[in-house]
């Protein structure tokens, strides 16, 4: 057995993609073997991901699927791990005594300590599970506190746990509030103006009491001069992750948005550039525009929202002298969030004149990339326009991503064309074909009847489309580097 491969499939899984982990697990040849208990019970943790995402009889077949590669496991070689999750299966399924039967056995083999070799955060947590499944919840309440204290940072270990014992509740109809207060940190987007009052002391002492109180675990945002790099340096005090995502390349907005307001704001916007733990860039994009910055932001507060869902956690929005009733374009992203649950936490601040020229009035659109067909024409009648043809296939440009995204589904599915999707801004005075590249690398891995997308339209869409799933199918290597490709999926 190749132990690499079972452990990129391991991650995959914790991770959240579960079809690209399923994909790989079945062409390494691991899903078909019956005598190794580790892949029988990946294949267990695979097919129960699975039964999650499906309904009706093939919920139920999946769900006896996972539950048998569990057991088979277990007969193998006698373990807490795949025992607890066929009796989880089992209460899932409906079948509550045979679950509280296989959690009383494991109870046993806990006390026993006859059970395989684990780390202390995982046997507290199949503890905490066991006696879940039995009822107590006061014990499994203090079992998985335990387990927390034990790991405090093991934060995707506590995130599958919280997801597991989610489950667990509703299904026995018991409240789950109080697994909140064992949630990994929340994610934070934050952003702000970037020209401060010369006397802004007051307003660096709220945005850091504000970074305090909400305590966020990992950041996402810009660092322009002023209140983004204020709030930046707040988070990695903090302990905080710092994950940058810029409108234009590094050089631009260090120019046009952090330079123009002193060598000491270059400083710091450089230290914070060392100390992020990741910085994103929007592609060929040189200049620092309207369109950018709210791309950029989309693109921002979608990572918050991916990682406060992979980690079962919350995501919370911070604005700088930044009104409810500002820029459309603002106002639109921040609805958005709000729509799915998300608060915002808003902070007054005075902006003095703007020390720089107006940005350039550059536009956004998202591009959908097909073979040229009958299929095209029922895009545009979805609302979109033809923008290229590019030899056989043809480029039609959308508005609104979201447009775009339930076009794609729909002419996908009923025409049977591979269909790729870009996000992008652009300049409109000097608009080229190069526009289109990213949709076209991503339409040319397409297959007939999937709709593939760039990491910058996924993102988009888990911010503005809560409708859509997207899921990692991995990378590919391009003359443009390695692309990112996201399998569009209705929810």
């Amino acid at each position: 057995m190749n132990l690499s491969t079972l452990r990129n499939v391991q991650r995959l899984a914790r991770s959240g993609d579960t079809e690209r982990a399923w994909r790989l697990f079945e062409a390494s040849g691991l899903a078909s073997a019956a005598d190794n208990a580790d892949a029988l019970s990946l294949k267990g943790r695979l097919t129960k991901d699975r039964a999650l995402k499906a309904a009706g009889e093939e919920r139920s077949a999946l769900f006896g699927q996972a539950q048998s590669a569990y057991l088979a496991a277990a007969a193998l070689r006698p373990a807490t791990y795949p025992l607890i999750n066929a009796a989880t299966i089992a209460l899932l399924a409906g079948n509550r005594e045979e679950a509280q039967k296989t959690a009383a056995l494991i109870l046993a083999m806990l006390d026993s300590g006859e059970h395989e070799p684990e780390t202390e955060y995982w046997l507290k947590a199949t503890r905490a599970e066991a006696c879940l499944l039995h009822g107590r919840i006061d014990d499994a309440r203090k079992a998985l506190a335990d387990a927390v204290r034990a790991a405090p940072a093991a934060w995707e270990d506590h995130a599958s746990t919280l997801r597991q014992f989610r489950l667990i509740l509703e299904t026995l109809g018991e409240p789950s509030e109080w697994l909140d207060t064992l949630r990994p940190p929340a994610s934070l987007h934050f952003n702000g103006i970037i020209h401060l009052a010369p006397d802004h002391d007051e307003v660096v002492h709220a945005i850091e009491d504000a970074v305090a109180e909400l305590a966020p675990g990992f950041g996402f945002g810009p660092l322009a001069a002023g209140s983004d790099i204020i709030a930046a340096e707040a988070i990695v005090r903090g302990g905080g992750e710092l994950h940058v995502v810029l409108p234009a390349s590094i050089d631009a907005f260090r120019r046009e948005s952090v330079g123009i307001l002193g060598e000491d704001w270059i400083d710091r916007f450089d230290r914070l550039l060392e100390t992020a733990t990741t910085v994103e860039t929007l592609p060929d994009l040189d200049e620092v525009s309207e369109a950018g910055i709210k791309l950029a932001n989309q693109v921002a507060m979608g990572l918050a929202i991916r990682q406060a869902r992979m980690l079962e956690t919350h995501a919370y929005a911070l604005r700088i002298g930044v009104s409810e009733t500002g820029q459309p374009a603002a106002r639109l992203l921040d609805e958005a969030w709000q729509a799915q649950g998300f608060p915002i936490h808003r902070l007054d601040a005075e902006r003095v004149p703007p020390r720089s020229a107006p940005v350039p009035a550059f536009t956004s659109e998202a591009i959908l990339v097909l073979p040229t067909s009958a299929a095209v024409e029922a895009l545009v009648a979805a609302g979109g326009k033809v923008a290229d043809r590019l030899g056989g296939q043809t480029a039609v440009s959308f508005a609104d991503p979201v447009i775009a995204a339930r076009a794609a589904m729909e002419v996908a599915t009923v025409r049977d064309v591979p269909i790729g999707g870009d996000y992008v801004a652009f300049d409109p005075s000097a608009a080229g074909p190069e526009r289109f590249d990213m949709a076209q690398l991503v339409a040319n891995a397409a297959t007939p009847g999937r709709v593939l997308l760039s990491r910058t339209m996924a993102l988009s869409l888990a911010l503005r489309g809560p409708e859509f799933d997207c899921e990692s199918l991995g990378d590919i290597a391009t003359a443009h580097g390695d692309v990112t490709l996201n399998v569009l999926i209705s929810c």
